[in-house]
């Protein structure tokens, strides 16, 4: 059966209405399981509707109750790593029986906007994850609504945060670069990445536990591609390439090892590239990059279980048990997700 559809090819109750020559609000009614229709006439539209390929949007349905249940995710566009959070968030909201509303961050939208949009869309909880926003912008939101964030390194009174270890991913790169040979490890850093910081000091104090202060080097980097090649390239003109190279993230990593074999500096036989997230394309055969991989679909799962159990206190809001948590000096929780270590071509042994 063919007809009339709605805007965008989409089939909607009122595709259904004039086929079936009923009101919209009886179709309404006998699609919804409501009471008042006649059962012959419940099953001739629900026909109908199967023939025409109706389904309903589950994002109406939401917003016509009084309580929307939907979460909202503020993420930036670009960092594959964000997507993968996202994509775990979805799963677990919807294993949960709410809707997901997303707001990207992009070179010409910000932060704010995105989560003003969200407030606008009646998300009843929001989820940030590494928001590059002013802490009283940020402030001014989460007094709004409830919220958790992800990754950040900004401690809010009473909100929720998940974190992976860096301690543990750090010195489970350092541990492995040290015991393929590796002595001099560079980190190229995060730049202004809310992560930055945090795994700058987590490298120093691997390399100190190892034993290998001396020959620890800090550059600077950032979290796309070329930070990674502006890295590689500062460190060969100043004639002094380090034995290994860890990088802040897996995009500022292939960029640093497409640079260096541009160079004809050779990976891993005269230095070895590691990224960090494990987002899947350093798989492919064309990196094969050692990275760590933390662990987006359980801090996803974590992160929506948290704020659940900030939207409706009353309910159970089990966090899985292989995650840590901690209470915060100005309340909430801090969960913590342990990533870890995927060694593939880029550290082979050094000769």
């Amino acid at each position: 059966m063919q007809g009339p559809r709605g805007r965008g090819g989409r089939v909607t109750i009122r595709t259904v209405a004039e086929h079936a020559g009923r009101s919209i609000s009886t179709v309404s009614a006998a699609l919804n399981g409501s009471d008042g229709v006649a059962e012959k006439t419940r099953e001739e539209i629900l026909r109908i509707a199967a023939e025409l390929g109706y389904q309903a949007d589950p994002r109406a349905q939401f917003l016509r109750r009084s309580h929307t249940g939907l979460i909202g995710a503020s993420f930036a566009i670009g960092q594959a790593y964000q997507g993968l959070i996202v994509d775990g968030l979805y799963q677990a909201a919807s294993a949960l029986g709410h809707g997901l509303v997303l707001a990207a961050s992009t070179p010409h939208r910000d932060v704010a906007d995105g989560l003003r949009a969200l407030l606008l869309e009646r998300c009843e909880g929001i989820v940030l994850i590494d928001p590059d926003i002013p802490v009283d912008a940020l402030v001014r939101i989460v007094d709004r609504t409830p919220a958790v964030l992800i990754g950040t390194g900004t401690e809010l009174s009473d909100v929720d945060e998940i974190h992976s270890r860096d301690d543990v991913g750090i010195q489970l790169l350092v541990d492995h670069l040290a015991d393929t040979g590796r002595r001099r490890i560079t980190h190229v850093d995060g730049g202004r990445e809310t992560a930055a910081r945090r795994r700058v000091a987590r490298f120093v104090h691997a390399m100190e536990r190892r034993g290998l202060a001396d020959g620890a080097c800090v550059v600077p980097g950032g979290g796309d591609e070329e930070s990674g090649a502006r890295a590689v390239r500062h460190l060969i003109e100043a004639g002094e390439p380090p034995e290994a190279l860890l990088c802040f993230n897996d995009h500022c990593a292939v960029g640093a090892l497409m640079e260096l074999r541009r160079q004809g500096v050779r990976v891993p036989q005269d230095v070895a590239v590691t990224g960090y997230d494990g987002i899947p394309v350093t798989a492919a055969s064309a990196f094969s990059l050692t990275t760590v991989r933390q662990d987006a679909g359980l801090i996803a799962e974590v992160a929506v279980r948290a704020l659940l159990a900030r939207m409706h206190p009353d309910q159970d809001g089990r966090i899985p048990e292989e995650v840590t948590g901690e209470n915060r000096r100005l309340g909430g929780r801090l969960y913590r997700v342990v990533p870890d270590l995927l060694v593939r071509d880029t550290t082979a042994r050094a000769a």
